[in-house]
């Protein structure tokens, strides 16, 4: 047997002997039944250390051995000390069995207490299993007294009060007792001890100043004043105010000292003449106390821990909505923003109210997608407060917190079971999307428009050469070469179209991944590629100078080669007939706002873009010429993506002095080293 449990027993079968010297000298003269009996209580925290394990037989038989003793030392006879102490092994153990299966970490516990009593669900368990246990055993223990003297009801229900009020007492004490010592013990390692919602020590001290006066003019002093409510209401101050512990501390301390006053033959209850009811008002009484006490502290702190849990969670829930990219607004029934998150106010802009302090919804600049003006009988909380839904309608923001204008899906409902009654709305930014929406419309649009003419060309063509060969009849080989150069050149600019897609969507899809990228090496080899094309389709060679040293830049290699290559194929394109493009590029590092950016300026000799489409021809499908220049209108808008897709700008102007154009783009400079 361990040193701890050798404790063990020692510790609980020297407080059941004192518990039953304690109950022993509250009898009354004229009854056989104690005021208080300690004992119980002390009982049942013994044998809930070990539960139901194997040494719980042993403890049995040491607590019925030493409850015989400690019967037969306080001048019970044998027959009567052995009723007795089989009276209280019973009850422990059907306290015992209801426990374990109502609150089972309270019975059994060994090395890992519990705080104690936390709920009023679980004070409900614990004083309904007393009860039980408490009434089996009072079948046992007055039968015992009958056996040795007469006993009535009176004597029955008194057993039943005094040991159930023990074990609702003692009970959470031991288990908050053995809690602590455990977490102050260094062997066993830190145990999380959960606050003891415990006013200050001032209030303690008033608590224990005033329970003494309250004691002493109600149960000591001979003052005939029939007023043991007083007693009471300090009761109520402990549990209201005072951690569980301390509030039993303070219920068995006031117990004890109203069994001792009852016992000396002082205090209000000794108007009861016989005995034995006399010791049922008593024990009523002290259970009252009990009970009372530990209720209102239990639920105080089950209160103050919900309180906590739903602030946590309060903080919890401000958080995500503060996070949230969509605005959150709560209006109630006057108007008033109840709750309104930073999304929304950088959505929308910040709150305006009239002078009744309510929303001022004109002020907000909304109106419908199509440009309608928005009324305030229509707006989503004026809606949504007369009992409407809305859902995902959009509306258009502009206004001086938003002057560049914003498209919003909006969404508004009535808060369930608010009072005030209350609206939620919701603001999701659908501008880029709205307008990817339309771009796509667009995309799809001309792609099935300028896929559809050169399939019709092929298609027209080839219809005329089958003809042909189906009638057997053969045209001049320069009109067949006529039909056939038609149907390539549909054919080549399907193949161009389908090439300047696939770069379209390369640009807008294909993941970033910046490297330092040398672009002397890049910009050279472009270059090198479109001297070499123009050579080959025997077109006059581009002249094209670079100025000085071009700095390195981070970028996506294959991209930023995309760019180059777009904008001086533009450049040698988009010269006028007979004239040798000339082409000059240069770039420099300037600041920027995520730090240094390369700005590269391609300047060439050509036909320039048209007045009013300079930022046009960087929309998809804008094609500033169409006569005599082939194209697709993706190119510049490729450009515009990838540049964009890196942090940069792209834009274009005309050359000072002369024609052509210069297009710049800047992509992020890369550091020395």
């Amino acid at each position: 047997m361990s040193r701890g449990r050798l404790v063990d027993l020692a510790w609980f079968g020297g407080c059941f002997a004192v518990g039953v010297w304690l109950g022993r000298l509250s009898v009354l003269p004229g009854t056989e039944l104690a005021l208080v009996w300690p004992a119980a209580g002390v009982a049942a925290a013994w044998l809930a250390v070990s539960g139901w394990s194997r040494p719980v037989l042993v403890d049995v038989a040491i607590l019925f051995v030493v409850a015989v003793g400690a019967y037969g030392l306080t001048g019970a006879s044998i027959g009567l000390s052995v009723g007795l102490a089989f009276a209280t092994v019973v009850q422990t153990l059907v306290f015992g069995v209801l426990i374990n299966r109502w609150c089972p970490g309270w019975w059994g516990f060994g090395e890992e207490p519990p705080p104690g009593v936390e709920q009023v669900r679980d004070f409900g368990y614990l004083a309904l299993a007393a009860l039980i246990a408490s009434v089996v055993a009072a079948v046992l223990g007055p039968a015992a007294v009958i056996s040795f003297s007469d006993t009535s009801w009176e004597q029955v229900v008194s057993w039943v009060l005094g040991n159930g009020t023990s074990v609702l007492a003692i009970f959470p004490l031991t288990l908050t007792a053995r809690h602590l010592a455990r977490a102050s013990n260094p062997q066993h390692g830190p145990v999380p001890v959960g606050p003891m919602r415990g006013r200050g020590p001032v209030e303690l001290v008033a608590l224990v100043l005033v329970s003494v006066v309250v004691l002493w003019l109600v149960f000591f002093a001979k003052t005939g004043l029939p007023i043991p409510f007083l007693a009471l209401a300090v009761s109520v101050w402990a549990g209201t105010r005072f951690s569980p512990v301390i509030a039993d501390g303070h219920a068995f301390l006031l117990g004890g000292a109203v069994a001792v006053a009852t016992v000396l033959g002082l205090g209000p209850f000794m108007v009861v003449e016989d005995p034995d009811n006399r010791a049922l008002v008593v024990q009523g009484y002290v259970a009252m106390v009990v009970v009372l006490t530990l209720v209102l502290s239990i639920g105080r702190v089950e209160i103050l821990d919900l309180n906590d849990r739903v602030r946590a969670q309060g903080t919890m829930v401000r958080t995500i909505v503060d996070s949230m990219a969509d605005g959150v607004s709560v209006i109630d029934a006057r108007g008033t923003v109840v709750l309104r998150n930073p999304a929304a106010a950088y959505l929308v802009g910040a709150p305006q109210q009239d002078e009744s302090g309510a929303v001022d919804v004109d002020s907000y600049g909304l109106r419908h997608a199509d440009g309608r003006p928005l009324s305030p009988e229509e707006s989503p909380m004026a809606l949504a407060q007369t009992g409407g839904t809305i859902e995902k309608d959009d509306l258009f923001v502009r206004n001086p917190a938003v002057p560049e204008g914003r498209l919003l899906e909006v969404s508004a409902r009535p808060l369930p079971d608010s009072d005030p009654p209350m609206v939620v709305v919701l603001f999701h930014d659908v501008t880029a999307e709205r307008r990817e929406r339309d771009e796509l419309a667009s995309f799809a649009g001309v792609v099935a428009h300028d896929l559809l003419n050169p399939l019709t060309v092929v298609d027209g063509w080839s219809e005329a050469l089958l003809e042909e060969a189906r009638a057997g009849v053969s045209s001049d080989p320069a009109t067949r070469a006529e039909r056939l150069e038609r149907i390539q050149r549909s054919a080549h600019r399907m193949q161009h179209l389908i090439s300047d897609l696939l770069a379209y969507t390369t640009a807008r899809d294909l993941t970033i991944s910046p490297v330092r990228v040398d672009l002397d090496d890049l910009v050279g080899d472009v270059i090198r590629a479109r001297v070499d094309a123009s050579r080959a389709s025997g077109q006059p060679e581009p002249q094209i100078l670079v100025e000085g040293e071009l700095p390195d830049v981070m970028a996506e290699p294959v991209l930023l080669r995309q760019v180059v290559d777009n904008l001086i194929g533009n450049a040698v394109k988009y010269v006028a007939p007979g004239v040798i493009p000339e082409i000059r590029i240069c770039a420099r590092t300037v600041p920027g706002v995520a730090g240094q950016m390369a700005v590269i300026e391609i300047s060439d000799n050509g036909i320039g873009i048209p007045e009013g489409q300079h930022e046009q021809v960087f929309d998809s499908f804008h094609r500033a010429h169409r006569d005599g220049y082939r194209g697709t209108g993706l190119g510049l808008s490729i450009v515009k993506r990838i540049v964009e897709r890196h942090g940069g700008t792209a834009d274009a102007r005309d050359n000072h002095g002369g024609g052509g154009t210069t297009m710049t783009v800047s992509f992020p400079a890369a550091g020395l080293g």
